[in-house]
């Protein structure tokens, strides 16, 4: 059986193994069943997307599971746990195992030609759970060279501030540069304080709302890159750049060795003991370690001297997915610290698969509470309603605005085919837009690239009229909320801010392939409809014509926190944090 396996970036037509026949081919990426279907025709053969194989969280149960045979084998002198630090980086991976798994039962028994559009660690894993060799056309995609020549590609479709925060990222991963322009930015705080790590735009974003809500209590903003800084922050709150205290090499430089060492001997058990982390670790998914660990120990010093600078009581933390802002949350629990977690998200399905350090975890509402409660091993009086700001209150009537907005995302990042869903989606919403006198807004993800937008805008609508599609980035979604007439987008938790301000919403039920079960999730509770086809997208008007605003739903949605009882679980002792909050 000859296989032939696409990459996200390649297409069905667009090089020399169109010229073969193939017995089936699985794209990568993903894209719509008519992309697919078009495509079977043109190849004369099957053509599937391997993320059509992902079930609803069952795929993400399947990855903790791997997870948990690496957990406690990497422990560093202060008790924390490498591999579940750092290991969680690789979920994605680990969950292209499970959807080729999922796909070998339809691959005939026997002998297998496996062959990739090009070098890609899915394709190794194809290769590791489908069994034969792997063959790839055209030159192998490794080296110095190679690498520049894809970074000069991916940065024409970037902004000078993304490439800088990229290129820091990558080349600066130990803060050594950073730390230098950063030297004396340290904050000088006196009075007890909850420390706020951030990454992201939307994890400042959130965090912030919740400092807002004790404006008499004292936080402190640590940001780990520009992307991350807001343009203001609210009086009660001092803002500084992990860069300020990074510590010399020096000091974690005998603990590295040493845990660089304990590694080598944890990763050769692992691949003794475990089928999914030889395959994995086969495909290289894990070379990455090493180097991650040493980094890694510097920015713990980092935060470590941050919870020493500052008479920090407690940590409120937005993102424990990512290892620069898990650490600190990590470290406030071994120095039984105050340790709070809020998603930045509507719901988040990191559950499903990490561990949860935190004492207590804020969610906004009952259907963030039902998800975190059916995806985590959480004790029920650790779950704490209240929502922060009352500007997100809900709202007794639909907005009419002059907008329909459709709320893109980085499709690319897990491998979506951006092209393939703009030719799809965009000229439809321009059809209902126009045809009910509304403009298209085409609002960007932060980590979008607007020259690449603008184009797949210009191929799926060459005959469209100037101006009537209007392309918004680098602002808050809340901002264009008075314009929409109604939302729609693929997967995203701008669904439910538009559900509070009872704006009508659509999510494209046909595009998702992520297994996360967030659009069911949505649905359960009454937050958007979800369109099955993308013919659907023609009945937008008529729903929106009947859509009601139900006040229930926006209370199962956002419940806001008690004031006093917020600053218990932040700032309280032991003795006075209560696991029972109140909401107003």
């Amino acid at each position: 059986m000859r296989v032939l396996l696409l990459h996200p970036e390649d297409s069905i037509d667009g090089g020399v193994w169109c010229q073969q026949r193939w017995d089936l081919i699985v794209d990568l990426g993903f894209a719509s069943r008519e992309t697919y279907d078009a495509w079977s025709r043109l190849s004369e053969t099957r053509v599937v997307s391997i993320h059509q194989y992902a079930e609803e969280i069952e795929g993400f149960r399947w990855v903790n599971r791997v997870f948990e045979q690496g957990r406690r084998r990497l422990v560093d002198r202060m008790g924390l746990d490498w591999w579940d630090i750092l290991a969680m980086e690789k979920y994605q991976d680990l969950h292209t195992l499970y959807l080729f798994h999922q796909l070998k039962s339809e691959i005939d028994a026997g002998s297998v030609e496996l062959a990739a559009t090009r070098s890609h660690v899915s394709a190794r894993i194809a290769e590791q759970v489908i069994g034969g060799s792997l063959r790839t056309f055209g030159r192998a995609e490794t080296g110095p060279l190679h690498r520049v020549r894809r970074a000069f590609r991916s940065a024409r479709n970037l902004r000078p501030a993304q490439i800088s925060e990229i290129a820091l990222d990558k080349w600066d991963s130990g803060y050594r540069l950073r730390s230098y322009w950063e030297r004396n930015g340290r904050a000088r705080i006196e009075e007890p304080c909850v420390l706020l790590p951030s990454a992201y735009s939307n994890v400042t974003r959130t965090v912030l709302a919740y400092a807002r809500e004790l404006p008499s209590h004292r936080f402190l903003l640590v940001t780990t890159r520009k992307n991350a800084n807001p343009a203001s922050v609210p009086p009660n709150v001092s803002l500084a750049s992990l860069a300020a205290y990074v510590q010399p090499a020096r000091v974690t430089l005998q603990e590295g060795i040493e845990l660089k060492e304990q590694w080598k001997s944890v990763f050769q058990k692992m691949r003794t003991e475990s089928v999914e982390f030889r395959a994995t670790a086969n495909a290289g998914a894990w070379d990455y370690f090493p180097a991650h660990l040493e980094q890694g120990l510097h920015l713990r010093e980092a935060w470590i001297c941050v919870l020493q600078s500052a008479p920090v009581t407690g940590v409120l933390c937005g993102d424990d997915l990512n290892h620069h802002t898990r650490l600190p949350l990590m470290l406030a629990r071994k120095k039984a610290l105050n340790s709070v977690y809020c998603s930045h998200g509507a719901l988040d399905v990191g559950f499903l698969f990490k561990t949860p350090y935190a004492d207590f975890f804020l969610v906004k509402g009952a259907m963030e509470q039902d998800y975190l409660r059916k995806a985590a091993p959480v004790v029920g009086e650790q779950i704490i309603v209240g929502a922060p700001g009352s500007d997100h209150a809900p709202v007794a009537q639909r907005n009419t605005g002059d907008a329909l907005i459709f709320f893109s995302q980085p499709y690319e990042v897990i491998g979506g085919r951006g092209e393939a869903i703009y030719r799809e989606v965009i000229p439809r919403l321009y059809s209902v837009a126009c045809a009910n006198g509304r403009k298209l807004i085409v609002k960007l993800h932060p980590f979008e690239s607007r020259r690449m937008r603008e184009k797949f805008v210009n191929l799926a609508l060459p005959e469209r009229r100037h101006g009537a599609v209007e392309i918004v980035e680098g602002i808050a979604a809340e901002t264009l909320m008075s314009r929409a007439w109604c939302g729609v987008t693929v997967d995203s938790s701008v669904a439910v801010e538009c559900a509070l301000r009872g704006i009508p919403f659509f999510l494209c039920g046909w595009l998702d392939f992520t297994g996360v079960g967030y659009q069911q999730q949505f649905a359960r509770f009454g937050v958007a409809h979800v369109l099955q086809a993308p013919e659907e997208i023609e009945r937008i008007a008529v729903m929106v014509a009947g859509y009601r605003f139900i006040s229930a739903t926006s209370e199962r949605l956002w419940q806001a926190a008690d004031h006093a009882s917020l600053a218990q679980i932040l700032f309280g002792t032991s003795a006075e944090r209560s696991p029972d909050i109140r909401v107003r």
